[in-house]
């Protein structure tokens, strides 16, 4: 069976959360679509829903957390995260896209790169966000 390769950042994320899931990667790309498209600054801010492992990628990726005051969690009925850079004044939310999920290779390997390989306006809806919302 062929390994994926994956990029230092994400291994350092595994070695954080301690493994490779579905949330963990689906939130590092969270994080990498939203620098993509807002940018990013030491001062980022991200709010989640559901609390998942996706959680994680903002803490390593973007140094967002709790205790910095950085990252709020909400409950909500959606896999989404926002994010708001305040030096461009710019914030969105990426709302995973349901409709892939039916799409997902059954093999974890292919899953995993499927995942990796698919761009961010494909894996994820885009709205605006802004933190007074």
């Amino acid at each position: 069976m062929e390994t994926v390769s994956l990029p230092d950042d994400l291994m350092d994320l595994m070695g954080h959360h301690g493994h490779l899931c579905f949330g963990v990667l689906t939130g590092y790309k969270a994080c990498k679509y939203a620098v993509e498209i807002i940018g990013v600054s030491e001062n980022m801010k991200a709010v989640t829903e559901n609390g998942s492992c996706g959680d994680d990628a903002i803490r390593v990726i973007l140094n967002c957390t709790e205790e910095n005051g950085r990252l709020t969690q909400k409950k909500g009925r959606q896999q989404s995260w926002s994010f708001y850079n305040p030096d461009e004044e710019e914030g969105i939310q990426l709302t995973l896209n349901p409709h892939l999920l039916s799409q997902l290779p059954a093999d974890k390997d292919q899953a995993i790169r499927f995942i990796l390989e698919l761009p961010g306006n494909l894996l994820f809806m885009v709205e605006s966000f802004s933190p007074d919302m």
